[in-house]
C-alpha cells in the first residue's frame, strides 16, 4: 500500500525511537506491504532510483544516527539535525538493513530493515523465474557431463551466509516452481493404486472355499473346536476337531504403493533440507523467513490426507515405469535428481546476486539472458558440447558453475550452410582493449576506449583464423546487452515531439545519471558498441518490456541498432523472434553480394591504401558526379605523334592505342577499361587534359581509322592488318577546373626516352601531387 511517510517504531531497552522517512525527489514513493513477510521482506518499503529524507526520533532525549555513511546513506553534517540524512537508493534492490547507534553513547543500539523495491512491478515473480531457470540449465549442464546424481546431502557449518542463500535459492526454484507444484497435483487427483495381496483371520463357517495352506492349517491349528461327528463332515478318520479360525488371502485396491512412498519421500527430503539449513549458525534472518514459507508450502502437501495414508518407503525403485513415464511421478523424479545436484552447487557469480540481502534482478537478469542467449544460439548454429560444458566444473566437493560478471566465456562452433561455412564464437563479457595506433587498426578491439559487451556474437568465414578475418575485415560482431531496469525503448523517432519535451527529457536524463540511473544511457551505450568496436555489424538491447525495436543502417538487416523484448514470463515466444532475426543474419551472411559485404571490402582497401594529401582545386562529387574519388579515379596517358594526329583526335573525338606484340602496344587492364579521363601529351609535356566517354573502349581495325581520317604512315602496307583500342572523347563534359594544370610527363610515369610514349594508366590523386604550371605544346612536321 502506498502511503505519504513511514514512521517506523523500534521499540527497546533504551527507550522507544521512531524512524520517519519522506520523500524528497519526484519519483519517490513509499510502501506499508501487510504480505511483504511472504516474500521474506520488510513491510516498510522504499523504491530504486528515488531520493528520501529521514529523522531518527526518541523520547529519551538522545540522539540516534545510523552507524556509517554509505552509497545509500547520507549524513547531515548540520550540527542542529545530528539525527537525519538522505536515503539515496540508486540502482540498489533489495533488503536493506540499517544500524542505529546512540551518538552520545557512542554504541550502537538496535536495527531497522527496510527493503527496496525494483521499479518493475513484476520483479518478485521474475526473480523468482530466472533462478529456476538457471537452476534447470545448470543441473542439465552438470547431467550432460555424466556427474554423479546422488550425494549424501552435507550442508557446511562455515559456509557463508550468501553461499547458503545461494544454496537455498536453488533447491527454492525447484520446490516452489509451478512444475512441481502442478505435478504434486496431478499425482493427488490421479495417483497409481495397486492390487495388494493380503491376509486376515476369520471364523472357519465364513471360509468358503479351501487353499492348501488352509488345509494344512485344519490339521496344525492349535486354537481348535472338538467335533464330535468328524468322519460325517468329511474329515479325516481320527480328526475329532477343526481350527477357530482360518486365514483366508485375499486381494485390496491400496494407495500405499512404492511410487506414492517415493514421493512422500521427496517432500520429506526437501523440509529435512530446509530445516537443517535453517538450523545453520550463518543463517541470516531473511534466510529463515524464506525457509519458513518454503517449509509450509511443503509441509501442506504432507498435511494433505492423501500423504497419511502412505508410509515411508524401506528401499527405493528408480527404475519402475511409474516414475519414469507418468505424468506427476516423472516431475518429481526429476526433481528428486535435480534436487541433491542443487544442494551442491556453489556459483561465484551468485555472490553479486544475494550478498548483503540484496536481491539484485538486474544482475540476474544478466546471468539468465546468457543462457536463454546460449539456448537460441546453439539452436541457430551447431555449437560443439563439449565447449558448452566448460561452464561447468566438478571436484570432490562442488560443483561450480564458472559464469561469473566480468569474467570471459566463450562458446564456439562451425555453421555448415552447404554452400559456405562459417566460424561462431558467442562470448560473455568479451573485453575490446583500446587500440588506437596505425600499425594496431587491423587488430580486434575499441579506437576510443575499452569496451565490454554483455554478449557478443562473432561470425567469419570458416577457412580462415580468426585474426586473419580481423585482418581482412571478414568478421562480423553483433552485441547484445541485458538492460533489466529499461521500461520501453524510446528512440526519438516520435516526430511530434517538439524542442520544448525533447529538452525536458534530456534534463529528466540527466537527474536519474546523477542518482546513479543509467536507463536511456544504456540504449546510448548500444551506439558507442557499433561505432567504437572494430567490425562491429549490430547492437541491441535485451530487455523486459513489449515494443520491439529495430533500426538497420540501411535495406540490409544489418548494420543495424535496436531492441528485442526478452521478459521471463514470456520468455518462449520472445525467443522465437529472436531466433528469427538469427536466421535472417545467416542469411544475409550467405549472400554474397551484400551490401555490407562490399562496405567491408572498401574499409580494408581503405586501411590498406597509404593516405595522400591532396587539397589542389579540383570538380566537387556532387550529382552525376558523385563517384568522383580522385585515389579511384584513372586517367590514361595518350601519347601525340604530331600535329596531324592531335587534329583527327580534335576533329574525330576519338584516341587509338595500337595492340598485339609490337613495341607500344596496349596491354589492356582494369585500370585501363575504368579509365575517366585521357591526358594527351607529347615532348614529355601535357597537351590536353579530356574526359572519356562512360561507354568504355572499343575494337576498331586500320582499315576503319583509314576511312574516319587518320593519318597513313609510310609503310601502310605492315600496318594493313593491325588492331586498335579506341577511346571516344567527350570534349564537352570535361570541367573547367583542369585547366589550369599541366604535367611533366616523365614525372607522371617515371620513364625516360621512347618508354614516355608508352601507354599506361596512372592514378588521378597521383597526377594532381605532379600537377605544374606550364604552357601549351605546339606541335609541327618538324617536330615528328
Amino acid at each position: 500500500m502506498r502511503v505519504e511517510k513511514l514512521e517506523i517504531p523500534i521499540s527497546g531497552n533504551f527507550g522507544d525511537i521512531k524512524l520517519c522517512i519522506y520523500p524528497a525527489s519526484n519519483n519517490a514513493v513509499l510502501f506499508e506491504e501487510e504480505d511483504a513477510v511472504d516474500y521474506g521482506e520488510s513491510r516498510w518499503q522504499l523504491q530504486e532510483g528515488c531520493t528520501y529524507e529521514y529523522e531518527i526520533l526518541a523520547d529519551n532525549g538522545h540522539m540516534y544516527q545510523f552507524t556509517q555513511e554509505n552509497d545509500i546513506i547520507h549524513f547531515s553534517h548540520s550540527p542542529r539535525h545530528l539525527n537525519s540524512g538522505m536515503l539515496k537508493t540508486g540502482i540498489y534492490v533489495g533488503s536493506l538493513s540499517l544500524v542505529i547507534r546512540d551518538i552520545e553513547l557512542d554504541c550502537e543500539v538496535t536495527n531497522v530493515s527496510l527493503e527496496i523495491k525494483s521499479v518493475k512491478a513484476e520483479y518478485r515473480t521474475d526473480y523468482r523465474k530466472m533462478l529456476e531457470d538457471i537452476t534447470a540449465y545448470y543441473t542439465d549442464l552438470v547431467l550432460m557431463q555424466g556427474s554423479p546424481v546422488t550425494q549424501k546431502l552435507e550442508i557446511d557449518n562455515n559456509t557463508s551466509p550468501q553461499t547458503l542463500y545461494q544454496r537455498y535459492a536453488f533447491v527454492r526454484s525447484i520446490v516452489e516452481s509451478l512444475a512441481f507444484q502442478e505435478a504434486i497435483h496431478k499425482i493427488i487427483t490421479n495417483p497409481v493404486r495397486k492390487w495388494e495381496e493380503t491376509t486376515v483371520e476369520r471364523n472357519i463357517s465364513n471360509v468358503k472355499r479351501l487353499s492348501r495352506r488352509n488345509i494344512h492349517e485344519i490339521i496344525t491349528s492349535r486354537d481348535r473346536i472338538p467335533v464330535h461327528s468328524g468322519y460325517e463332515l468329511g474329515l479325516p478318520l481320527g480328526l475329532n476337531s477343526v481350527p477357530r479360525t482360518m486365514t483366508v488371502t485375499y486381494k485390496r485396491d491400496t494407495l500405499d504403493n512404492q511410487e506414492n512412498r517415493f514421493v512422500k519421500f521427496v517432500l520429506r527430503s526437501f523440509s529435512s533440507f530446509c530445516s537443517e539449513l535453517r538450523s545453520k549458525k550463518n543463517a541470516n534472518d531473511r534466510l529463515k523467513t524464506e525457509i519458513d514459507k518454503t517449509m509450509d508450502v511443503l509441509n501442506g502437501h504432507l498435511n494433505n490426507f492423501f500423504f497419511k495414508q502412505i508410509s515411508m518407503p524401506s528401499q527405493l525403485n528408480l527404475n519402475s515405469p511409474v516414475l519414469q513415464r507418468k505424468e506427476g511421478y516423472r516431475e518429481l523424479l526429476q526433481a528428486w535428481l535435480m534436487f541433491d545436484l542443487a544442494a551442491k552447487l556453489s556459483w561465484k557469480g551468485g555472490d553479486n546476486v544475494y550478498e548483503a540481502g540484496k536481491r539484485n534482478v538486474a544482475v540476474l537478469y544478466e546471468y539468465w539472458v546468457f543462457f536463454k542467449l546460449l539456448e537460441v544460439i546453439s539452436r541457430v548454429f551447431d555449437i560443439n558440447p563439449v565447449s558448452i560444458n566448460k561452464l561447468v566444473k566438478t571436484d570432490a566437493d562442488q560443483i561450480n558453475l564458472e559464469i561469473q560478471q566480468g569474467k570471459m566465456i566463450m562458446i564456439d562452433g562451425l555453421y555448415n550452410a552447404g554452400n559456405r561455412k562459417f566460424n561462431v564464437r558467442f562470448y560473455y563479457n568479451r573485453t575490446f582493449a583500446h587500440t588506437c595506433e596505425s600499425k594496431e587498426v587491423y587488430k580486434s578491439g575499441s579506437w576510443t576506449m575499452n569496451m565490454r559487451p554483455d554478449y557478443t556474437l562473432s561470425i567469419w568465414p570458416g577457412e580462415i583464423s580468426m585474426d586473419q578475418a580481423e585482418r581482412e575485415d571478414l568478421i562480423v560482431h553483433i552485441h547484445f546487452g541485458a538492460k533489466y531496469r529499461v521500461n520501453k525503448v524510446d528512440l526519438g523517432l516520435d516526430d511530434s515531439t517538439n524542442e520544448e519535451q525533447m529538452s525536458k527529457a534530456l534534463l529528466n536524463e540527466k537527474n536519474e545519471q546523477e542518482e546513479g540511473i543509467y536507463k536511456r544511457a544504456d540504449l546510448l551505450k548500444m551506439h558507442a558498441y557499433k561505432d567504437a568496436i572494430r567490425r562491429t555489424s549490430g547492437a541491441y538491447i535485451l530487455y523486459p518490456g513489449t515494443v520491439q525495436c529495430r533500426l538497420k543502417g540501411f535495406h540490409e538487416i544489418i548494420p543495424g541498432l535496436g531492441a528485442f523484448c526478452l521478459t521471463p514470463s514470456n520468455c518462449d515466444e520472445e525467443l522465437i523472434t529472436l531466433q528469427v532475426f538469427l536466421l535472417k543474419i545467416v542469411e544475409h551472411m550467405l549472400d554474397r553480394t551484400s551490401q555490407r559485404e562490399r562496405i567491408s571490402y572498401y574499409i580494408n582497401n581503405v586501411y590498406n591504401t597509404p593516405s595522400k594529401f591532396v587539397n589542389e582545386q579540383l570538380p566537387e562529387p556532387i550529382g552525376e558526379n558523385r563517384d568522383f574519388l580522385p585515389d579511384e579515379t584513372w586517367v590514361v596517358l595518350g601519347y601525340v605523334k604530331n600535329e596531324k594526329h592531335l587534329e583527327w583526335i580534335r576533329k574525330t573525338g576519338l584516341y587509338n592505342f595500337r595492340t598485339g606484340t609490337q613495341n607500344g602496344s596496349i596491354r589492356l587492364n582494369r585500370s585501363f577499361v575504368s579509365s575517366r579521363y585521357i591526358l594527351l601529351h607529347s615532348q614529355g609535356k601535357s597537351i590536353e587534359f579530356i574526359r572519356l566517354a562512360d561507354e568504355g573502349p572499343r575494337v576498331f581495325k586500320r582499315s576503319d581509322l583509314l576511312r574516319m581520317g587518320y593519318p597513313p604512315s609510310t609503310n601502310e602496307e605492315n600496318k594493313k592488318d593491325d588492331i586498335y583500342i579506341v577511346y571516344r572523347l567527350e570534349p564537352k563534359q570535361t570541367e573547367p577546373e583542369w585547366a589550369q594544370y599541366k604535367w611533366n610527363i616523365s614525372e607522371v610515369s617515371n620513364a625516360k626516352g621512347n618508354q614516355i610514349s608508352l601507354p599506361k594508366a596512372v592514378r588521378l590523386s597521383e597526377l594532381i601531387l605532379n600537377a605544374r604550371s606550364g604552357q601549351v605544346v605546339n606541335l609541327h612536321e618538324s617536330q615528328i
